[in-house]
Order: structure tokens, then C-alpha cells, then sequence
């Protein structure tokens, strides 16, 4: 099955050509009919600059710039939106992961309508694991099941549950990715995780490092949960 590859980006301008050509190579080549959606969620540096250029080598590059930043839930849902293929790849823009273990994901779509990457072993300070902790318990106590990784930023999912699932969502969620994840397994779709690798981040920074941005983050987080389970 073709897919739609989904990227939000705001300022990897020292990563984002290499993270782009590796999953241009590794992904999107080995499938016909496949289409790369990037989101430049405005960045203030070169990668706006950089990503045109690869556009122009790169026939299945589609790029859509955001005119003011709007966060990276906003940002993944308007690339999500303009999907057109049968599955949808959602993959951040940090050199977090490697192109090549999509191969590791995809073929457990057979008999999964969600694959999510699982970070393992996980590189990512303490707080931003404890968040994750956090979220897995609460969701064990509101609706009784337990995902080890449901924030990851590397997962497949089929285009008809994202369909499905979507309107669901209330408009401007932070944690659209979380949500995506729980309304597909309370509407009873099969998901999955699988291992992959995962690397520290290397160049640039994520707002979450900023305590202001990361309470913020998780007031918006829990919030998000509880509208689904109490709408």
C-alpha cells in the first residue's frame, strides 16, 4: 500500500536535509505512488530555504508553510489532513530514528490498523519519560488499557481509522497524537508496538526543555485526555 508520509519541522536547519533524503531513500522510494508531506510550522531559520531546495529534487516532496507557528499538534494535524494515501506515516523532523526501521513498522499493518514505534531503549531526559509514565497511567485508569509508548513520534496507521478517528478530536488539541491512538483502541482497532531505535537529539532544542512550555504541555495534555473521556 502507498503511503502518505507526515513531517512537522520548525527550525532543524543543521538536520532536516539529511533526515529528508534518508527517508526519501529509505521509505518513500521503495513504495510506488508514495507522497512526502512536510509541515513548516514557520521556522525562523533556513529550513524553509533548505526544504524548497529539496523539493526541486525530490518530485514527491510536498511542502505546506505555515504562516505563524502553531505548535506541533496544529502542525501534524494539517499534514495529516492532506493525506492521501492508504497509510499515513507520522515521523518527526529530529534525527530521532532511523528512515529504514519504517520496514520493522509497516508489515505489521497486516494484521494491526496502528503500528507505533516503541522507543527502547529511550533517550530523552527523565521529565519527558515521567510525562510518558504519567500518560500511560492515566490512561490505564480512564479507559482500562495500558500502551507502553503512545506519544511516539514514529508510528503507521491506516488511513480509513485515521478518518474515523479525527473528528473526535476537539479542534486545537495539543496531544492530537495521543488522542489519534486512544479513540482508535476505544473504537476497538487493533494497535501495535514494535521496537525501534531511538537516538538522542543532537542539534536544535524541543520547548519542552523550557519548565514554562513543559507544564503547559501537560495541564494541555491532561486536559485533551479528559474532554475524550468526559465530552
Amino acid at each position: 500500500m502507498a503511503i502518505s508520509l507526515v513531517m512537522p519541522v520548525y527550525n532543524e536547519e543543521s538536520i532536516i536535509e539529511r533526515v529528508v533524503r534518508d527517508c526519501c531513500a529509505e521509505i518513500v522510494a521503495k513504495i510506488d505512488g508514495s507522497e512526502f508531506i512536510i509541515v513548516n510550522d514557520a521556522s525562523t531559520d533556513s529550513t524553509r530555504t533548505i526544504l524548497e531546495g529539496l523539493a526541486k529534487e525530490f518530485p514527491c516532496l510536498k511542502l505546506l508553510h505555515l504562516k505563524t507557528n502553531s505548535g506541533h499538534g496544529n502542525a501534524l494535524r494539517a499534514g495529516l489532513a492532506c493525506a492521501k494515501n492508504p497509510v499515513i506515516v507520522h515521523m518527526d523532523s529530529d534525527g530521532h530514528f532511523k528512515a529504514q526501521e519504517f520496514w520493522k513498522l509497516y508489515p505489521r499493518l497486516e494484521n494491526s490498523d496502528i503500528v507505533l514505534g516503541l522507543r527502547a531503549p529511550r533517550h530523552d531526559p527523565l521529565h519527558r519519560k515521567a510525562i510518558s509514565l504519567a500518560v500511560r497511567l492515566i490512561d490505564m485508569a480512564l479507559f482500562g488499557f495500558s500502551i507502553k509508548d503512545i506519544n511516539t513520534p514514529f508510528k503507521c496507521i491506516k488511513r480509513q481509522v485515521f478518518q474515523d478517528v479525527i473528528g473526535d478530536v476537539p479542534p486545537n488539541a495539543f496531544a492530537i497524537s495521543i488522542l489519534i491512538v486512544i479513540l482508535a483502541k476505544l473504537k476497538g482497532y487493533r494497535v501495535a508496538e514494535v521496537p525501534v531505535t531511538h537516538f538522542p537529539r543532537r542539534t536544535g532544542h524541543s520547548k519542552l526543555a523550557n519548565w514554562f512550555y513543559l507544564c503547559k504541555g501537560c495541564f494541555c495534555c491532561l486536559g485533551d485526555i479528559l474532554r475524550v473521556r468526559m465530552p
